[in-house]
């Protein structure tokens, strides 16, 4: 049978006492409750317990639709949030304040309002950009008076909030097109070239044309954080900053009105064999877009290209040698191009 040395026994059991004065008590756990002042729905019911649960991170809840009010248990400190979220979502719509709390883990809680988001799906557009652009997972909306909760480190709550500042423009209002950008800050990010931009499409307007050049950023551009926002043709990307400099490019290459001429048809990365073009076909319909693509891809195993159909390009990135190959394939295969 195997023994424990004395000596092993003695830092076993200095390792112990060592992990159990290290153990962090468990959070108390206590109730809490809020009844709604104002008329509210099943559906806005639920929107308020998904923020309890989301954003205050409560999981054990439940609502009383009758009594519109909701109770709920968890950490003091998750509970005290929840406790000052639910107050600042129970109002009318007209609000346009924003209003913050600190958290003891050092995050920031947020309810903001956006009456220039007028539909339910510009409200998803908005925080689906917040969540796939600006990493913030502990978000929700409101849909009733157009507010959204959210929770985040404080750089995140300032990058989040410059992005709502940029997109969120009154339908009258026209915004200026000139692209606005944002340096990341933050941990992970400050002093590693990596920002934000945001452009707004004045060419490719349609719905198609909106998601043929984002599946080209990301396809080609290999833009992984980016979203549309329909009501202002906006688009919200973050990358390093070559990967922006290739997909402001593409974006003023690309979002051109009728009738426009292109600029420059080939854009080279500062570092290494990285070259990316555009082909203009002419006369192109769909079908005969998608054989250039399938060609190119079958026949030169080249993956990162892609087409939109109005206007008709196909965007290809690679090597030198094989955006001249593509071109040699193009030629060879009278796909017309300029």
């Amino acid at each position: 049978m195997f023994e424990v040395e004395p000596m092993t026994r003695i830092i076993v059991a200095v390792l112990a006492c060592s992990v159990i004065s290290h153990a962090q008590p468990a959070s108390k756990t206590v109730e809490g409750a809020y009844h709604f002042t104002t008329p509210q729905t099943a559906q806005s019911l639920q929107e308020a317990a998904t923020i309890v649960r989301t954003v205050a991170a409560i999981p054990k809840l439940s609502v009383d639709a009758s009594a519109a009010t909701l109770t709920f248990s968890g950490p003091a400190e998750a509970v005290d949030f929840a406790e000052w979220l639910l107050p600042r979502i129970d109002k009318a719509p007209g609000d346009d304040d924003i209003h913050e709390y600190g958290l003891p883990s050092g995050d920031m809680g947020r309810v903001i309002f956006v009456p220039a988001a007028q539909t339910p799906q510009a409200l998803q557009e908005l925080v689906t950009i917040l969540r796939t652009v600006a990493d913030v997972q502990k978000i929700f909306v409101f849909t009733p008076n157009h507010a959204i909760a959210m929770r985040a480190p404080a750089w995140q709550m300032a990058f989040a909030a410059w992005i709502i500042d940029q997109v969120n423009q009154p339908g009258q209002q026209k915004p200026d097109p000139t692209p606005r950008e944002f340096t990341i800050g933050g941990p992970d990010f400050r002093g590693l070239g990596h920002g934000a931009r945001v452009n707004f499409l004045t060419g490719m307007t349609s719905q198609l044309q909106t998601q043929e050049l984002l599946t080209v950023l990301r396809t080609v551009g290999d833009i992984a954080k980016i979203f549309n926002y329909s009501a202002t043709h906006a688009l919200v990307l973050r990358a390093g900053d070559s990967d922006l400099q290739r997909a402001e490019w593409m974006i003023q290459r690309l979002d051109l009105p009728a009738g426009q001429s292109p600029g420059g048809a080939t854009f080279t990365a500062s570092t290494g064999d990285d070259v990316t073009r555009t082909f203009h076909l002419r006369n192109a319909t769909p079908q005969s877009l998608q054989t250039v693509v399938t060609g190119l891809r079958s026949d030169l195993n080249t993956r990162k290209v892609f087409s939109t159909t109005a206007p008709a390009y196909v965007v290809v990135r690679g090597t030198t040698d094989q955006i001249a190959a593509a071109m040699t394939w193009m030629t060879s295969h009278n796909a017309l191009f300029e």
